[in-house]
């Protein structure tokens, strides 16, 4: 989350000895709060400096963006709803919030907005190609914009009778500000699934991985997709049987979170279609079959616990799990109860991916 604006308002006095604060003061506090994840705290203090200055639309998007992060999603539209409101042609992020927020065409128009607004402002930069320049970002920033309104087409909007064509000049605009963000390549082969042109969505998933595969995941400024966008990711490559580089993802992701329900899910999944892809003409077939479904069944299990245990409402991911670990076990017999390893933690194979060979 970005950094509120300090205002010009003058100071204000609260009377008698009492503390004087301004509404800088205030928005000063919330963003140590926020910095702090103390995001109730933050939220009193934007609050206090809207009290003070209703109008004033650093406090509205302050407002706005804490309560985004508090589930507050009414409020918080409101708010940024009323920025857009005193200040129509300045400020990009109301518009990302609001996208965000909004649903079909509705969404569709605050990122234009939005679009258009960051286009303006980066045409006013100096090009500065330099890693994790404020160009580079900016161009990020609008390229994933355009990513999402593709994605909105895709799903929501398909229906529409351009979506077609829209989603092929999002990605057009996208690819033309940024060519090396792995998200276009990534929405592109989305795209191609959708018009049945898998053999284009393959060369597109490569695309993507070539630019990211194998870069620090910790490093901000660096080309790693965020977690979510690599959990969509290993779906893409699952359903274009690029099992090999579905699991270098998934292991990835495992070493870096391994306690997220829907990685588990995918990991089990993965490994019950490379049972289901082993040749039957192996002389080693049935063994390497049934270390799959194992390997599966540990997963699936896992997930199953932790989807219970962080109170996960994805009930579709939960029936698909149980339904996978009836067929395993019809497949290959009920699972030996053994001792749980010290600490409690699974064991991955970090070179699973091989196993697909």
């Amino acid at each position: 989350m970005g950094k509120f604006q300090r205002s010009k308002a003058t100071a204000r006095s609260t009377g008698g000895s009492a503390p004087t604060y301004t509404v800088n003061d205030l928005l000063a506090q919330a963003n140590q709060a926020v910095d702090r994840f103390e995001f109730e705290l933050a939220h009193q203090f934007a609050m206090r400096a809207l009290s003070m200055e209703p109008k004033n639309v650093n406090a509205l998007e302050a407002a706005g963006s804490i309560e985004v992060e508090l589930e507050l999603f009414n409020e918080a539209k409101e708010h940024f709803l009323e920025c857009v409101r005193l200040q129509p042609d300045t400020g990009y992020s109301k518009f990302m919030y609001l996208g965000q927020m909004s649903e079909q065409l509705e969404a569709i128009s605050y990122f234009q907005q939005g679009v258009n607004l960051m286009i303006d402002e980066r045409a006013k930069m100096p090009v500065d190609i330099t890693k994790g320049s404020d160009y580079l970002k900016l161009s990020s920033k609008i390229s994933s914009a355009l990513c999402s309104m593709t994605d909105i087409y895709l799903t929501d909007c398909c229906f529409e009778p351009d979506a077609e064509s829209q989603c092929e000049a999002y990605l057009a605009q996208a690819m033309q500000i940024e060519p090396v963000t792995p998200e276009v390549y990534q929405t592109l082969a989305s795209v191609r699934l959708s018009q049945q042109r898998g053999d284009e969505a393959k060369v597109a998933l490569a695309q993507g991985l070539a630019l990211w595969l194998g870069s620090d995941p910790t490093d901000e400024d660096g080309p790693t997709p965020d977690y979510e966008t690599r959990l969509a990711l290993v779906k893409l490559l699952l359903e274009t049987a690029m099992y090999d580089e579905a699991f270098t993802v998934l292991n990835g992701l495992i070493e870096e979170n391994d306690q997220v329900p829907d990685t588990l899910y995918l990991f089990g999944w993965a490994n019950y279609i490379a049972a289901e892809e082993v040749d039957p003409e192996s002389p080693n077939a049935d063994e390497e079959k049934k270390e799959q479904l194992e390997n599966a069944r540990e997963a699936l299990n896992a997930c199953t616990k932790l989807w219970h245990a962080t109170g996960s409402t994805d009930e579709p991911l939960l029936q698909h799990t149980q339904e996978l670990l009836e067929t395993i076990t019809n497949l290959i017999g009920p699972e030996i109860e053994q001792e749980e390893p010290e600490g409690g933690e699974i064991e991955y194979n970090e070179d699973e991916d091989e196993e697909m060979a």
